[in-house]
């Protein structure tokens, strides 16, 4: 029996591959986000813990300190929040780009296992065939 062979093969290893860089650069723009997200989550622990030790404070230094770092965190959080908002459209386009490969490896992959389905049913009938001759032959003789 003859194997199968799909002729589009090598296309659908392309995209099959295409879908790996989609995969890999959406991974990336993800794990830059994650880093602009936990910065951001630090700058509000460390907030948090600086209002804390401030509570009660009456020295005149530290809560001035302590302004400056406010204003520290504000322009740093804004920064981060712009950043963090570039970074979400950038993953945006990543994520329909790996979308848009993953259809095409998709369609590809079905025209494949519709081609395999056609070529297992028509090999079937042949060997039907084959075998109906081999019975019609004996028994013709």
């Amino acid at each position: 029996m003859k194997k199968f062979v799909f002729e589009l093969e090598e296309i659908l290893n392309i995209r099959r591959f295409q879908q790996q860089q989609a995969e890999a650069e959406l991974g990336k723009a993800l794990a830059e986000e994650k880093k602009v997200q936990d910065r951001l989550d630090d700058l509000a622990a460390r907030q948090v813990h600086v209002k804390n030790e401030m509570k009660g404070s009456v020295n005149f230094t530290d809560i001035a300190n302590a302004n400056q770092f406010y204003s520290y965190v504000r322009n740093q959080s804004e920064s981060l929040l712009k950043e963090l908002a570039e970074l979400k459209l950038v993953s945006e386009q990543k994520r329909e780009e790996l979308k848009k490969a993953m259809q095409k490896t998709d369609s590809l992959e079905k025209l494949k296992e519709q081609q395999k389905d056609e070529y297992m049913a028509d090999q079937k009938k042949k060997e039907m065939h084959e075998i109906d001759d081999i019975v019609t032959s004996r028994v013709n003789r």
